[in-house]
């Protein structure tokens, strides 16, 4: 999954941790680095194991807030 408006700050931990919590196991996770002072990019990928779980985790957590973000989750169709 394509994880989007998220807040600089979110490393792939924390992201990580909360699809985990909300939906169930996460395959990986990466929150690419924006530059100096630790910032991401805004954005993250999220892998699950299988199709209908990454199906469950956009369906529950599309549109919700995060860190104080409200997430743009998309299929990402490059994985």
């Amino acid at each position: 999954l394509f994880v989007g408006n998220m807040i600089w700050q979110c490393g792939w931990q924390e992201l990580k941790d909360h699809f985990r919590q909300e939906v169930g196991e996460v395959e990986r996770c990466d929150v690419p680095p924006g530059g100096p002072g630790f910032r991401s990019k805004g954005y993250g990928f999220v892998r699950f194991a299988t199709a209908e779980q990454a199906e469950a985790a956009l369906n529950k957590l599309n549109g919700t807030e995060f860190m104080g973000r409200e997430l743009d989750i998309k299929l990402d169709k490059h994985n």
